[in-house]
């Protein structure tokens, strides 16, 4: 475990950054349910990552941890419901009885035929760009060092805007669900290093965690729906 954090804490925190504010955008972007739930698992992997990376003083290593474990959780839940709710399947797939070796793979890919497609690409660029200019006009001042705070800024804005866009553009209560979370996980990121204890990321899971039981509600409810409702 020491020789698995040290070879993290070893790699820029740019790369990090980047794979964060790409998997978060790439919410925005995906309709697929399991892709979704994936790019959900790797976002908090990638903001435990982060917090570890950028070595801000005074905050323990295991915190981050914890935060990533904790997050990761919430993952299973969605999934299942979700996969019990066939959410992402069209209604000729969902007619079909007959399983081959390709139908998975290409149930997976659906999403890149999805008539919204190019809009939510340009809309999450747009989102990316915008949290970009504003976290490098005002960087927090409070979290030390001075890299590891404009690296912050810059998480939080995305994770913001991304979150926000998810639950502004979407209808389906599995996207909404995954657009709050990310907007908690903003904040959490934020308050964490001002407060770093244990009792408050206990706090923040129990949420988070609250918060997927809920979705996961409403993902049933929206299942349960008569087929001819609007999608």
């Amino acid at each position: 475990m020491t020789d698995f954090l040290s070879a993290l804490s070893s790699l820029p925190s740019t790369t990090i950054l980047t794979a964060l504010v790409i998997t978060v955008s790439l919410l925005v972007i995906v309709e697929d349910w399991r892709v979704l739930n994936l790019l959900l698992g790797v976002e908090y992997l990638l903001i435990g990552a982060l917090l570890i990376v950028a070595q801000i003083d005074g905050f323990p290593v295991v915190l981050a941890i914890v935060k990533s474990l904790v997050g990761v959780m919430i993952v299973p839940a969605l999934y299942i419901s979700a996969r019990r709710a066939r959410w992402g399947k069209s209604a000729s797939d969902a007619d079909e009885d007959v399983e081959t070796p390709a139908r998975p793979l290409r149930q997976a890919l659906g999403w890149l035929r999805a008539p919204g497609l190019a809009l939510h690409t340009i809309v999450a660029v747009l989102g990316a760009a915008v949290a970009l200019s504003l976290a490098l006009r005002s960087p927090v001042q409070f979290i030390t060092p001075q890299s590891a705070a404009r690296d912050l800024t810059i998480a939080v804005f995305v994770l913001f805007a991304q979150g926000t866009l998810n639950v502004a553009l979407s209808e389906n209560p599995l996207k909404i669900g995954l657009g709050l979370l990310t907007v908690i996980a903003g904040f959490e990121l934020l308050y964490t290093p001002v407060e770093p204890s244990f009792l408050i990321v206990a706090l923040l899971g129990m949420v988070n965690l609250l918060i997927a039981l809920a979705f996961s509600y409403l993902i049933a409810a929206w299942a349960a729906r008569p087929r001819g409702a609007a999608q």
